[in-house]
């Protein structure tokens, strides 16, 4: 049994690697959460925050993308999680149609804010990477497969576990989001100053005398 986690182990960092360096190419940047059935959510608001995840943050992008080659479907919804933490991957399993279901927990308190937006993307992000752990081991199907598994390959503390590779991938996913959603601010003071005061220049450019 150890030498199988350590092979698992070191398939996920593997996975990791892979995922986060060639998967990405084949979504374009408009990918929308509609687009993405394999990572759902009941919630608009978390819906519309995944959207922005899909749309800011191509790590975001290629985690969807390698749960979408796995059998699981993930639900993000508002809950509490305990321990003190503000999100959480349940390690509850729901067997259906040849599908593994996933939950995470998220708080949505702090997340008004265009600063509480973007830990909510990060968090998400870093979840899911836990989400596509799980799911890369085909024989992780009950609640107990699942805590022993972490057990084994990622013990924290008592009943909390954390692995490198979603740390990583969420202050990644973070990074990239804040820099897409200043990215669309900036456009958008644009596209006004366009609408209101922009000039064209002799030189064929737009110019824009609100800054």
């Amino acid at each position: 049994m150890k030498g199988d986690g350590r092979r698992r182990l070191g398939w996920l960092r593997v996975l990791g690697a892979v995922v986060l360096t060639a998967v990405g190419a084949i979504w374009a940047t408009e990918t929308s959460a509609e687009e993405m059935p394999r990572v759902r959510s009941g919630s608009p608001f978390i819906r519309g925050v995944i959207s922005d995840a899909v749309a800011w943050s191509p790590t975001f992008r290629r985690i969807v993308t390698a749960i979408g080659a796995t059998d699981g479907i993930v639900y993000v919804e508002q809950g509490v999680c305990g321990h003190g933490v503000r999100a959480c991957l349940n390690f509850t399993v729901t067997r259906a149609a040849g599908f593994r279901f996933l939950r995470i927990l998220v708080d949505l308190r702090n997340t008004s804010t265009a600063k509480g937006r973007l830990d909510l993307i990060g968090t998400i992000g870093h979840e899911l990477w836990h989400a596509l752990e799980v799911l890369a081991d085909r024989t992780l199907t009950t609640h107990t497969a699942i805590f022993h598994f972490y057990s084994r390959e990622a013990p924290t503390s008592k009943d909390s576990f954390e692995t490198a590779g979603a740390i990583s991938a969420g202050l990644q996913v973070r990074h990239e989001a804040a820099g897409g959603a200043t990215l669309v601010t900036q456009q958008a003071s644009r596209d006004q100053c366009a609408g209101l005061q922009g000039m064209m220049s002799t030189d064929g450019l737009w110019t824009w005398s609100c800054g």
